[in-house]
């Protein structure tokens, strides 16, 4: 054998004896099981961590996408009823987009509470009263196209009669409360997540150190009595 692996083996071995002795695995097992379950926990603790974050943050997402279909709504109204009084087409480039916006609003907000049955159940009352506004809207346009301003006013009159924005509004207030709710829950969540996070670090550092000391009480008894079986 080679002299400069016989000198790495001896240290090796020497290393081993001074380092690798059994009062030194006494030392270092229990706090490295307990940093290790640690380890396991808090990764699982941040994972529900994230997980509420996240919903907290969609619930936020929800609230916002509400309150741009009211705004495209309102958008949509204002167009028509400026073209109806005008006859100015100007008026329906600002009525055009938001029926557009409202094309993929609408469902996309149906999509984003899908998971909650109350609110998809808003959510499809909404896109109806939604489809009954636009055609309402619609029709209005077409009178006027065909019977002149004073016609299209009657109409509008009429719908107006219906209420059908502050239905609009009811439900979308109703989707938001809820969403509201929601989202004080998932604080609640968060901060209770936060908390157990705070909690597993403090939990492994006391049971690290309790560990510690009390295998230093048992190697230190262990060490008398062999002192004095030797005596």
């Amino acid at each position: 054998m080679p002299a400069s692996t016989s000198s790495l083996l001896a240290t090796l071995a020497d290393w081993r004896r001074r380092f690798l002795t059994p009062e030194t695995l006494m030392r270092l097992l229990p706090a490295s099981v307990i940093l290790a379950a640690g380890i396991v926990l808090n990764i699982r603790t941040h994972d529900l961590l994230s997980d509420h974050r996240d919903l907290v943050v969609h619930t936020h997402e929800v609230i916002e996408m509400s309150k741009d279909v009211l705004i495209g709504l309102d958008d949509a109204e204002t167009g028509q009823r400026g073209y109806l009084l005008s006859s100015d087409t100007a008026y329906l480039k600002p009525y055009v987009h938001a029926r557009e916006r409202l094309a993929w609003m609408a469902p996309k907000l149906k999509e984003m509470v899908s998971d909650n049955p109350d609110q998809t159940a808003r959510a499809d009352q909404l896109q109806a009263l939604i489809n009954l506004k636009l055609a309402e809207l619609a029709h209005a346009i077409t009178v006027h196209d065909e019977q002149g301003v004073q016609a299209a006013i009657l109409v509008e009159r009429d719908s107006m009669r219906t209420a059908r924005m502050d239905e609009i509004r009811q439900v979308i207030g109703e989707m938001t409360e809820s969403e509201k709710t929601l989202l004080s829950a998932r604080k609640t969540e968060v901060d209770h997540d936060e908390e157990r996070v705070r909690l597993v670090a403090i939990s492994v550092a006391l049971l690290s150190l309790v560990s510690r000391w009390c295998v230093e009480i048992w190697l230190g008894r262990r060490k008398r009595q062999e002192e004095l079986g030797t005596v």
